[in-house]
């Protein structure tokens, strides 16, 4: 059956060939996200841990009653491909063409959609990254280095019709901040690695991260007990400390011998080529991309490629973000340009063809 099947295919004409190939793809791809092995530990809407059985959908599948919430739900509730109006196919080809690393736009062109869905496609799909990372490993008689990485503020994006006037003149051709060394206009990215590969990365603040930010950056990794190597910044001492760690070494570059965070370093090094070939990431975003970076150092570990396993979590991925939230989401770190605002006239808020209606 399978050797007449493909003699038929090699049969078609090239277009039907492609076509063909798409339609198995997206096949594939809604038959791995109707895959459930046993019921769910918790509900996917609270989060509530007590729930039993209650009947079938129109399509024989199992649904679940929430005792917390008091809502039914399936294997597709919540799901990236149950909830969206594209279908299997499309999520299927996206999906490859964005580990390949094509542009907004030629991941557009190819999956036929138009650039603005292709720009919350990659969200989302950052969004289902993020919710399979696994979580960072400490312990005993393991080595963790903790670093910091600087990256210009951006605010790269559509914003002819902002809102709000933006604080300076855009960066144009690709120019970085005008001043040297680091500023308050630099994001601070708090990054972690440890001897297993795990790694973690959280956009905290500008400039030089203060405790409260080093804490934010470090929560919800698992340091008790391990040997952590920072840099000579202050401002880990207490949040380390607090974290339960069994020793804490500072080295300074200046006077130390060799790399004592070379294993953060590198972990930098890959950071920079990975935002490279995006030609700019706003800040506003940069934390989606800092989940799409830690998937891909978790993923290069895997014998699975790349995109097989970027569709097993896209066919069984959720979402919590819905358009309208990700288009609110506020420019972060916004209190340093408050009182730097230029002055707004009414040709700003109206333009001058409305105030000569008004007039």
């Amino acid at each position: 059956m399978y050797e007449s099947v493909l003699q038929g295919a090699l049969e078609l004409p090239l277009a039907q060939k492609k076509s063909l190939i798409e339609c198995l793809k997206g096949a594939v791809l809604a038959q791995m996200s109707s895959v459930h092995a046993g019921d769910p530990s918790e509900c996917p809407r609270c989060h509530h841990g007590h729930v039993v059985r209650k009947g079938r959908d129109g399509k024989g599948r199992q649904r679940w009653l929430c005792r917390g919430c008091g809502r039914t739900f399936g294997t597709s509730t919540l799901g990236l491909l149950a909830q969206s109006k594209l279908g299997p196919a499309v999520w299927a080809s996206y999906v490859e063409h964005m580990v390949e690393g094509e542009s907004l736009q030629r991941c557009a062109d190819l999956c036929g959609v138009c650039l603005k869905t292709s720009w919350f496609m990659r969200m989302r799909v950052c969004e289902v990254m993020r919710n399979v990372l696994a979580p960072f490993r400490g312990g005993a008689g393991l080595s963790v280095q903790i670093d910091e990485k600087y990256l210009s503020e951006s605010f790269c994006g559509n914003r002819d019709r902002a809102r709000v006037k933006m604080p300076r003149q855009a960066h144009a051709n690709g120019n970085s901040v005008r001043k040297r060394g680091l500023s308050k206009l630099k994001a601070c990215v708090v990054t972690l690695v440890n001897d297993l590969g795990d790694c973690a990365c959280e956009v905290v603040g500008r400039g030089k991260p203060t405790k409260g930010e080093v804490k934010a950056g470090i929560e919800g990794c698992d340091l008790e007990g391990s040997t952590v190597t920072t840099d000579s910044l202050a401002s880990y001492a207490s949040p380390l400390r607090d974290a339960g760690v069994a020793a804490h070494s500072r080295y300074n570059a200046s006077v130390g011998d060799g790399d004592g965070v070379g294993m953060v370093n590198a972990l930098h090094e890959r950071m920079s080529s990975f935002l490279s070939r995006f030609n700019g990431v706003s800040t506003r975003r940069l934390q989606r991309y800092m989940w799409w970076f830690c998937w891909s150092e978790q993923v290069r570990r895997s014998d699975s490629s790349s995109v097989e396993a970027l569709r097993a979590h896209v066919a069984n991925g959720t979402y919590r973000v819905t358009r309208r939230m990700l288009t609110d989401e506020p420019q972060p770190f916004w209190e340093y340009w408050e009182g730097r605002m230029p002055e707004v006239t009414e040709d700003d808020l109206w333009g001058p063809e409305a105030m000569s209606i008004l007039v």
